[in-house]
């Protein structure tokens, strides 16, 4: 009697069986690790926006902004804009957009701050300081902040600092 090799349904089925639990199980982990990755993004990206500020500031020799645009026109004047968008601008007219940010495109995330633009000085004038804070689902535990000095200086921290930052 001859036997055909190959599996049969009954094994077939354990093993999709085990991998759909292994899947259901790594999903979780999965949505951790892209919500971390868009924080990262995001904070990044104002990072680099406020050094842009900073040092164009000093460069052009006139104060430059960094402020929340929920169309990307212009500042908008209101600390809740800058989870639709942000700009860096020069203080004074002519407002040439210097640089333009994004904001926040996913649901359940957002972008908190204690001001509604930092302002950054040329030379050792005091520049605006305050901090800008990303929120998600996770709460204050998840939660990054970029930190302005008075010299307009940025730096990242761990946590929400003074600003509630509960899950939306």
């Amino acid at each position: 009697m001859h036997r055909a090799s190959g599996i049969t349904l009954i094994e077939l089925l354990t093993a999709l069986a085990v991998i759909a639990v292994l899947a259901g199980l790594a999903v979780p982990a999965l949505d951790g690790l892209l919500l971390n990755a868009r924080r990262a993004a995001a904070m990044e990206g104002l990072f680099r926006a406020a050094w842009l500020a900073r040092t164009e500031a000093l460069r052009l020799g006139r104060p430059v902004l960094l402020c929340g645009s929920a169309l990307g026109d212009g500042c908008d004047g209101d600390p809740r804009s800058w989870t639709a968008g942000w700009l860096v601008v020069p203080a004074d007219p002519p407002e040439e957009v210097l640089r333009r940010g994004g904001g926040i495109a996913r649901a359940g995330a957002r972008l908190l701050s204690n001001r509604s633009a930092f302002r950054f000085e040329a030379a050792e004038r005091r520049s605006t300081n305050g901090t800008l804070v990303w929120c998600d689902r996770r709460g204050a535990a998840a939660a990054r902040a970029i930190v302005i000095s008075p010299t307009g200086r940025p730096r990242h921290a761990h946590g929400s600092g003074s600003l509630e930052c509960s899950p939306p």
